[in-house]
This record gives C-alpha cells, sequence and structure tokens, in this order.
C-alpha cells in the first residue's frame, strides 16, 4: 500500500516514513483505515513496538513517521539462518507475547501478527504494521465479510467472518511461534484455498516444535476461541508463574477437533511495495442442495466476487464477442453459440479428490433461446480432451456422455425430468465416484434427482468444472449465469 523511506532529523535521529501510495490515498476508506493505523500505533506502549512521531492524515500526502528499529524481521532471520533454538525462541515467545499483551490493553487487536511483522531488534522483539487493527466491537472498513489478513497467521473464526477478538491474536501468535522454531507454519497448502481448508479443518503440525512450548502452542492454536489461553496466561506459562483464573484452559493440548463450520473464500491479492495483503470473504461453505441430493464434504468453494484463475476466453457481448466466460457482479457468465457450442471451464483447484460432489447454482439468462444445455464436467484434462458432461437442457432432459479423445459417448438420457424456468436459479448436484463397476455418475436439479449412470471404462480423475453447449447446426444460444460453485468428497 505504500513505501517505507529511511530518514533522519537534524539531532540525526533516524525514523521510518510510511508514504502511502497517491492512487490509495483518494479513497476513503482507504484513508478511514490509514488514520485508524496511526491512531491505533499511537495506543500502545512504545517498548513493544516502532512509536509514532508524527502523522499526516488530512493532506493529499499520507504519512506515518516512526521510530526506526534496526534489525531484520523474524521472517528474514529464519529464512536466512534458519530456525530459532533453546532460549533465543523462547525469548522471542515472551517477547511478542508480552507486546501482544500491550496491545490488548490498549484496547485492540493486532489481527495481522505474522513474520514480516515482528522485528528483532537488539532490545527485543518489536511488533509492528497495526494497518488492520481494529479497535475492539467496531466494524470492518473492507466492505461486508470482507477479512483482511494472512491466512496462514489467521485464526479459523476470523476466516469464518466472525469478529476479531484477542483469542485470534493467540492463535497467530502460536503460528508465528511454530514458524520460529520450525521455519514454517502449523497449516500449509500449495493454494490458497487448501490454507484455508488446513486452517479451518486439520490438526497443527507441531512435530519439530521444542517440547518446552509444544504444549503453550497446541492449546493457543485450539479451533474454538474460547478453548484458548488469554496472553496474560501465556504469558505465566512461559515464565512458569501460575495461570491467571480467566476461565480458559491454560496449558492442557486441546482435543483434536475439526470446526464444524466450513467456509467459501473469495480470494483477493492486492500488492504493494510495502506489502502483500490477502483479503479472504468467509461465509458458510455448505449450500442447501434439496433433499434428495448429496452435500458431500466441501475441499473448495468460488462465489466468483472476483476471478481467482478460471480460464476461458473473455465473454463481451457488447462489443461483439460471444465466446467463453465473464466474472462480474459476483457470478461467472458462460456462452456457447452454433459457431462455438461447447464451452467447458474447469474449476482452479488443482487436486481434486477421486470422488467429487459438484454443485453450483444456474441461471439460463432471459436471452437464451433454443434448445441448449447447461451442467457440471468431471475428470477433466482439456489437453486430451477428456472429461464427464453432466448436463440439462432447457425443456429439463438430462445427459451424460463421456469424452475421451475423439470419442464422444452418450452414456445416458432422461427426458423431460425438470424444468429449467429462464431467468431462475436452479441448484445442480452432479456425483461422479468410482466403484467397482467403474465410475458412478448422477445429476440432481434442485434436490431431484434426474439421472444416474455407471461408466464401465472409467475415466481417470482430473478437474471439475462447469460447461454450457448447444447444437452446432441451430442458431441457438445458452449463456448461463453460474454462482457459488463447490467441490465435495
Amino acid at each position: 500500500m505504500g513505501t517505507v523511506y529511511l530518514g533522519e532529523d537534524e539531532s540525526g535521529q533516524r525514523v521510518a516514513i510510511k508514504v502511502i501510495n497517491p492512487a490509495m490515498a483518494h479513497d476513503q476508506a482507504f484513508r478511514e483505515r490509514f488514520r485508524r493505523e496511526a491512531e491505533a500505533a499511537t495506543k500502545v506502549r512504545r517498548f513493544c513496538t516502532a512509536g509514532v512521531i508524527e502523522t499526516a492524515l488530512d493532506d493529499d500526502l499520507l504519512y506515518i513517521v516512526s521510530e526506526y528499529v534496526p534489525g531484520p524481521t523474524l521472517d528474514q532471520v529464519v529464512r536466512s539462518e534458519g530456525p530459532l533454538r533453546g532460549s533465543s525462541l523462547e525469548a522471542l515467545a515472551v517477547g511478542v507475547a508480552t507486546a501482544l499483551t500491550a496491545i490488548h490493553a490498549a484496547g485492540l487487536v493486532h489481527r495481522d501478527l505474522k513474520p514480516s511483522n515482528v522485528l528483532l531488534s537488539s532490545m527485543g522483539p518489536r511488533v509492528i504494521d497495526f494497518g488492520i487493527a481494529r479497535a475492539l466491537g467496531t466494524h470492518g472498513l473492507t466492505g461486508t465479510g470482507e477479512l483482511v489478513g494472512t491466512p496462514q497467521y489467521m485464526a479459523p473464526e476470523v476466516l469464518r467472518g466472525e469478529s476479531a477478538t484477542p483469542a485470534c491474536d493467540v492463535f497467530s501468535w502460536g503460528c508465528l511461534v511454530t514458524f520460529a522454531a520450525t521455519g514454517r507454519p502449523p497449516f500449509s497448502g500449495n493454494t490458497l484455498p487448501e490454507v484455508v481448508y488446513q486452517v479451518l479443518n486439520a490438526d497443527p503440525k507441531l512435530d519439530d516444535l521444542d517440547p518446552a512450548l509444544r504444549t503453550l502452542v497446541a492449546t493457543a492454536l485450539a479451533k474454538d476461541p474460547a478453548a484458548r489461553p488469554a496472553v496474560s496466561d501465556l504469558l505465566h506459562g512461559l515464565v512458569g508463574g501460575e495461570a491467571a483464573d480467566t476461565g480458559r484452559p491454560t496449558a492442557t493440548p486441546p482435543h483434536p477437533q475439526t470446526s464444524p463450520r466450513r467456509v467459501r473464500p473469495r480470494l483477493l491479492i492486492a500488492a504493494g511495495a510495502a506489502s502483500v495483503a490477502i483479503a479472504v470473504v468467509a461465509a458458510v461453505l455448505v449450500p442447501r442442495l434439496g433433499s434428495g441430493a448429496p452435500e458431500g464434504r466441501p475441499v473448495f468453494d468460488d462465489d466468483f466476487s472476483i476471478r481467482t484463475g478460471w480460464d476461458g476466453y473473455q465473454f463481451d457481448p457488447a462489443n461483439g464477442v460471444t465466446r467463453g466466460t465473464e466474472i462480474a457482479r459476483g457470478v461467472y457468465t458462460m456462452q456457447s453459440t452454433a459457431q462455438y457450442p461447447e464451452n467447458v471451464s474447469p474449476a482452479p483447484f488443482p487436486s481434486p479428490p477421486d470422488d467429487v460432489v459438484i454443485a453450483v447454482t444456474a441461471t439460463a439468462k432471459p436471452n437464451t433461446r433454443g434448445q441448449g444445455e447447461l451442467g457440471l464436467i468431471c475428470r477433466d484434462d482439456s489437453n486430451v480432451p477428456r472429461r464427464y458432461l453432466l448436463l440439462v437442457s432447457v425443456d429439463g432432459t438430462a445427459w451424460i456422455s463421456r469424452i475421451d479423445g475423439g470419442s464422444v459417448v452418450r452414456l445416458g438420457r432422461a427426458e423431460r425430468t425438470a424444468t429449467i424456468t429462464l431467468g431462475t436459479p436452479a441448484r445442480l448436484v452432479a456425483e461422479c465416484r468410482k466403484t467397482g463397476q467403474g465410475v458412478r455418475l448422477a445429476l440432481w436439479v434442485d434436490g431431484e434427482r434426474l439421472i444416474e449412470t455407471v461408466d464401465a471404462q472409467g475415466l481417470p480423475n482430473g478437474a471439475a468444472g462447469l460447461a454450457t453447449r448447444v447444437s452446432e447446426s441451430s442458431d441457438s444460444v445458452m449463456e448461463v449465469a453460474f454462482d457459488d460453485f463447490t467441490v465435495g468428497t
């Protein structure tokens, strides 16, 4: 969001000057967020952070002048010199817990505690960057349901869109200490959806953690915020004193647990010269699929708030481009015409399970004409091409087909088993599971199973996604707005 300069005043005192990018300085929501950053930083005791010296909050040029803290970040030290050990590790854990105590005493939640926000000065660790701190009890400024932070260090309840409390900083402390001790956070993944899923559902990886800290860290990483110790309890446990009577557990590791809720991650990456922020918009993942359709255990979800890696040609009817896709207004629009009859789009989920339940809300748009089809794909390999298509036409006829190279095999057809009303959303659910007889395929619309078949040949595993199709010989147009796409097991 800006650039940090090293400066010096007339007396030779060195300072850090954070200057905000001009484009962001004209955004009123950002200006208010920046004002809160400055105000939050002034409330915290200076011994654990970089004290604020001067601010400019109302002019065109926004900046904060703070004390210069000589020393690298924890992230830099661990990556260049390796994990911390022994007394150095324990000193870091104590120092950061002490800083959080001062932050919470000022009525704040930091909300972005991570290795790059901890400076290792000669006088101990300093926690910096209150850019997304919120005064307790106030609402965020990034839009309804949106949260800003780094998922590897965010508490499950924050990813679910719940209020940030001091307990979320305790969870981040556990993640940070794990990174300092092992060189990796306790929850990892190759993609952002995988990381979010791990934080919400998986046990932390603490096998390599120093035994002297493992119990406290495990307790701090409890999925339930009420099961985590307060920061004061962490400090008492670290220095060997008795825990404060807060009604919370102090040093008892939590039982392995899985959060009963799921999230729908919308992923937004915004980079600046000084930082990279990852926004995760959270909501309950499990969709309402109707009484007759399987729900599955969700592993991926996209509500199309922004483009997050879906492929496809740009769909721009206003400029005469009538093939491809468009993400706008929170939906993913696909269109097929006689010129481009089949349009498939695999989800940006690199390794779907072998057995999947796929679901999406689909609305055939009013400009649809003729006999078009819409639906879902599974076991897709677009390079071959190879996939299963599970489609329903506007008149309600359901189809399941296998595409394998140049071969197209219609595996099943069920005539007029449902009604697709133009302009009315319908919930489509497809099941694609391996059995002893082959691959079982089924399609539901609004909870009603339309068609089911088993393909004895069985295609290898591949991507799940969306599809539209029309006949090559017709003047049909199939335009569909998709929303709330999920993949489950």
